[in-house]
């Protein structure tokens, strides 16, 4: 296995810290852009760490200690100002999904046990509901300025001066301990029920040290990924703001084209649908415009040129570039294995894309490929297309009772790994194996560590001879087809010879196939599903294909629910 090298990081242990060494380190740096109703507003790291302090100065004056603060919201600089604040004065955020429901919300506070729940506007009328409902009294903060009978997110700022510019020293005299508990996120899961993942500041603070010791980043960045969410608010926020970089924040799906045009970000941390939609849409723009050949001439020709050690992408790819703001240098993508021909795509426009592999209960990230550059060696030596990368330094990986290919159960243990399941200590006792975290995913380790991921052991279908087929290989074929969107591969009983089926159904690009009628689609997919059996051993030949009249049920996070076909 060979040893890559590292960038140099300082040592961090807790997210107080982290906030006040960023105050001292980048001062007058502006740290957050965003948007404010008309208003185009900006905060430098002096003043997030002083909003920070205020917002913590009062949760202390309010004898808000060892207790459980719930967030919930759009991303917005009021949604990570809590969040920093709760951890700094020893509280434990519960970040939940901006999609629950009232129903949800009113349980998960309940479950929790929260003593304070900061909301943004939108989810007024579910914080009446929970208010009627609870059964406990609690603190409710509605990040807006509102008329209704909440707490104003902007007037605990005030307080929160005022209580310091008075004497008030609760918040700086606070010690954290790296051990502690910091945040409990529930799952989205594809599969299953959601579970509490217990993270505490040691956790946290050891994966965003990993992962800028693997990753370069690159000023500013447009932050998209929802932060409830531990990719989004591990890469996205806190490892942006420990390398100083300004975080640009996008609040809504509908702006984050206009976003990225007019903050012009250098780097972004993607979940792979969005790094598709992206390509695609480079794609679908150039065929309307009827540059499409044009277009893939000149990715031909920059392409030869680079294997000379000649780099025009930023030349023969200004108009395509403009698209992200015409300086975007890195994509990171998380949350699942990505098809290397994205990767290779973005590589010929000018933009590296990293393919990482995580999950919740490792904070998140367990693997990366880097972008560390050097005169002796060239990028490429630090990335392998396909793979998710090498695993973070302060981590370990081992593949579990591995088959004749090397694949089996991805196992982890390390300071990211989470401290277990809220109130499940059953449920904490079986994800482990001997302090080995068991991922649930299927992969396998190469000769120079880095590591593949083959699919989800839960997902995996047995054929009646016994053979395994794992259900995201066949889908990472499918999804090539031109005109297919999203596919889902599963199995199902075919009735006339009482055998395993596998079924692929798909959801189609209505772009794509509108000067088309439904016949030749059918056809077509037909057709595309025969060449890809024709390439596969028979056994993991697809028997069936269905198409759907809509998309298919995600998570907020944008992961296809397999049991949500319906």
């Amino acid at each position: 296995m060979k040893n890559y090298p590292l960038y140099e990081t300082e040592d961090v242990k807790d997210l107080k810290e982290l906030v006040e060494n960023c105050a001292k380190k980048y001062g007058d740096k502006v740290a957050f852009k965003y948007r404010k109703g008309n208003k185009e507003l900006e905060k430098t790291y002096v003043e997030f760490f002083e909003d920070v302090k205020y917002l913590g100065t009062v949760f202390t004056k309010r004898n808000i200690k060892d207790s459980h603060i719930a967030v919930i919201g759009e991303n917005s600089y009021e949604w990570i100002v809590t969040y920093f604040a709760a951890l700094a004065t020893g509280n434990v955020i519960v970040p939940f999904d901006k999609d629950l429901n009232p129903r949800e919300i009113l349980w998960l506070l309940q479950e929790v046990d929260c003593k304070v729940f900061v909301f943004s506007a939108a989810y007024q009328k579910a914080a009446e509901e929970v208010e009627k409902n609870m059964k406990t009294p609690f603190m409710s903060i509605v990040m807006e300025d509102s008329s209704s009978k909440f707490i104003i997110f902007n007037n605990l700022i005030k307080e929160g001066k005022e209580a310091i510019s008075l004497g008030n020293s609760e918040f700086s005299n606070i010690k954290i301990n790296k051990e502690q508990l910091a945040a409990i996120h529930y799952t989205s899961g594809t599969t299953g029920t959601s579970k509490g993942v217990m993270l505490t500041h040691k956790n946290l603070m050891s994966n965003v040290i990993g992962g800028a010791k693997n990753i370069e980043s690159y000023n500013p960045s447009v932050l998209i990924l929802p932060i409830h969410h531990t990719f989004g608010m591990t890469a996205g926020v806190i490892g942006m703001l420990y390398t100083g970089t300004c975080i640009c924040i996008n609040s809504s799906m509908k702006r984050i084209a206009g976003d990225l045009k007019k903050y012009k970000p250098k780097s972004l941390f993607l979940v792979p649908l969005y790094i598709e939609s992206l390509y695609n849409t480079i794609w679908r723009t150039a065929k309307s415009n009827n540059k499409e050949k044009t277009l893939r001439s000149i990715c031909r020709i920059s392409d030869a040129l680079l294997c000379v050690g000649i780099d025009l992408r930023k030349y023969f790819f200004k108009e395509v570039l403009e698209s992200f703001g015409g300086e975007l240098k890195l994509m990171v993508c998380g949350g699942a294995h990505i098809d290397p021909k994205y990767i290779k795509g973005f590589r010929s426009f000018g933009v590296n894309v990293l393919n990482g592999y995580g999950i919740t209960e490792c904070s998140p990230i367990v693997a990366v490929n880097k972008n560390k550059q050097s005169q002796h060696f060239r990028p490429y030596n630090y990335y392998k297309d396909g793979s998710v990368g090498t695993v973070l330094d302060g981590c370990e990986v081992k593949i579990d009772n591995p088959n004749e290919d090397g694949e089996g159960e991805i196992l982890v243990r390390g300071d990211s790994v989470m401290k277990g399941y809220y109130k499940n200590e059953g449920l904490t006792e079986k994800a482990f194996c001997d302090n080995w975290f068991k991922t649930g995913d299927i992969g396998r380790l190469d000769k120079e560590g880095f590591l593949y991921i083959t699919g989800r052991s839960k997902n995996v279908i047995i054929l009646n001879n016994g053979k395994n087929i794992y259900p995201e290989e066949l889908e990472m074929h499918i999804i090539n087809i031109p005109f297919v969107k999203e596919v889902l591969v599963y199995s199902e009983k075919d009735e006339k010879n009482n055998q395993m089926c596998i079924v692929a159904e798909v959801y189609v690009d209505n772009e794509v196939i509108k000067d088309k009628n439904p016949q030749d689609v059918e056809k077509e997919l037909s057709e595309k599903i025969d060449e890809i059996n024709r390439r596969l051993p028979y056994y993991k030949n697809i028997g069936k294909y269905k198409i759907r009249e809509e998309e298919f049920k995600k998570t907020s996070s944008k992961k296809i629910i397999r049991d949500g076909r319906n």
